[in-house]
């Protein structure tokens, strides 16, 4: 399986674009998404979601593998992507870039944050469910605290972020349609 990085190079010389205009439309400097492509720099998954929307491709066309499997079991999940100092691993819950829906699970560390309230997806919706733990769950002006066994269902062009506030790891499980993760 090639890296997230080959992957990115492949799909933006396949479709003919440059890096500065891959670059200029994903918001990231040229200089780190040559890192991103020559596996220097690991970028977090908000930024591979603007550089897949770059390149007008599913997030997980990034992941490579278009083995469609119905059953994902516990031990063959894969990270898909854990950059250093985010303190959150997603792993997918399915296969195939051909999917309609994207279910990940998260594992949130003490303290974890994840998105930037002004920022919200292009299209789509979103479900999270919290396994275990807590999180703070800021979505547009709203503020709400999720526990175990609560979840949200969500326009995800709404601006959203949250927050682990539990002591110890919050497990959660995220889909989005169309899949963005």
């Amino acid at each position: 399986m090639n890296s997230i990085g080959e992957a990115i190079r492949s799909t933006r010389k396949k479709q003919k674009l440059t890096l500065k205009k891959v670059a200029q439309a994903a918001s990231v400097s040229l200089s780190f998404l040559s890192e991103i492509e020559r596996d220097k720099a690991n970028p977090s998954i908000s930024v591979l979601k603007r550089i897949a929307n770059a390149l007008n491709v599913n997030f997980t066309d990034l992941f490579g593998e278009e083995k469609r499997s119905i059953v994902v079991r516990k031990n063959e999940r894969k990270p898909l992507v854990h950059s250093e100092g985010s303190r959150i691993t997603w792993y997918a819950l399915s296969q195939g870039s051909s999917n309609r829906m994207g279910p990940i699970w998260g594992v949130l560390e003490e303290g974890a944050a994840y998105g930037d309230i002004g920022v919200g997806h292009s299209d789509g919706e979103e479900f999270l469910f919290v396994h275990s733990g807590r999180l703070e769950f800021m979505l547009g002006n709203e503020r709400y605290t999720l526990e175990e066994g609560d979840s949200i269902y969500y326009d995800a062009r709404i601006p959203h972020s949250y927050k682990n506030i539990w002591e110890g790891e919050t497990l959660l499980i995220a889909v989005a349609t169309p899949p963005t993760f």
